[in-house]
């Protein structure tokens, strides 16, 4: 089945010019159509293929992501109000969320012309800061939302509320609230479990935890969880999928909920998820 394909490169990888080069010559030669956001082609010399970023979503039936992890959560949580599926092309070290690495590439592109792939839904949450009464919504996250002190060395105090009801009181770092997606990266790095991507739950795993008692809670990802801070000082932050950075002050609540929207990645047969587990984290030493 022909598709319309939008290719979305990190330009700031310099291996990036000679892979999108390899890669659209074989497009071109399958006969496949696609396009570039405008912004992208036009410093790259693919200005026929320049479609404004805006108008992607709405033209393209999958997409294909030229970098790492990063550039494929990036373009995720913009394709997912419009059900794009997304494929990424690893040209960067772990890759845990890309499929195709740059010596399979015409393979993995040929599964993609010939529809040889499944679609795999992905949980996302959304977050938003009360302060004073009034909430500022947060844009979505497919990994993580995490709060956390500053250069402080001083610990937070973060009271910890699921459904509404007070669940624990932590004197520690910070806590990552983690989709089963993020629970290979930060929440992983922090002692958290790993969740497998069909389960729709989502982790919270303090950082640091100045407790003998604190460990990782797993719970339903429908239910709303609610995060007071509590500190003397104002060096507090709330990052997004460790991309996007926002302030917190003292007697902040942060809310985390699961969004409606979904993000959609290609996944081919073989290479699932426990596979690349037993490859990218090292489970084959």
């Amino acid at each position: 089945m022909q598709k319309k394909i939008g290719i979305y490169p990190n330009i700031n990888k310099e291996i990036t010019p000679l892979i999108l080069a390899r890669l659209t010559d074989y497009l071109s030669a399958q006969g496949a159509e696609f396009c570039i956001p405008a912004d992208i082609a036009s410093t790259m010399g693919y200005a026929a293929q320049a479609l404004d970023r805006e108008l992607m979503p709405h033209e393209i039936s999958i997409a294909l992501t030229l970098g790492g992890d990063g550039t494929l959560l990036t373009v995720a949580k913009e394709l997912a109000p419009h059900s794009v599926p997304i494929c990424g092309i690893n040209l960067g070290q772990l890759g845990f969320l890309t499929q195709i690495n740059i010596d399979e590439l015409e393979k993995g592109i040929e599964n993609i012309i010939t529809n040889n792939f499944t679609v795999e839904e992905r949980i996302m949450l959304n977050s938003a800061i009360i302060r004073d009464g009034k909430e500022m919504a947060i844009p979505l996250a497919l990994n993580d939302a995490v709060i956390s002190k500053g250069s402080f060395a001083r610990l937070i105090r973060l009271k910890l509320y699921i459904a509404g009801q007070l669940t624990a009181t932590y004197p520690a770092d910070g806590i990552i609230i983690s989709t089963s997606t993020g629970s290979t990266g930060y929440s992983l790095s922090a002692g958290g479990p790993i969740i497998g991507p069909n389960l729709k739950v989502v982790v919270i795993t303090p950082i640091c935890p100045h407790t003998l008692n604190a460990r990782s809670i797993v719970i339903n990802g429908k239910e709303e969880i609610a995060v007071e801070v509590q500190a003397t000082h104002c060096d507090m932050a709330l990052t997004i999928d460790g991309q996007k950075v926002y302030e917190l002050l003292p007697d902040d609540v942060v809310k985390i909920y699961r969004a409606t929207q979904k993000a959609r990645f290609v996944r081919f047969k073989n290479n699932g998820f426990y596979q690349t587990l037993y490859g990218k984290l090292g489970r084959n030493d």
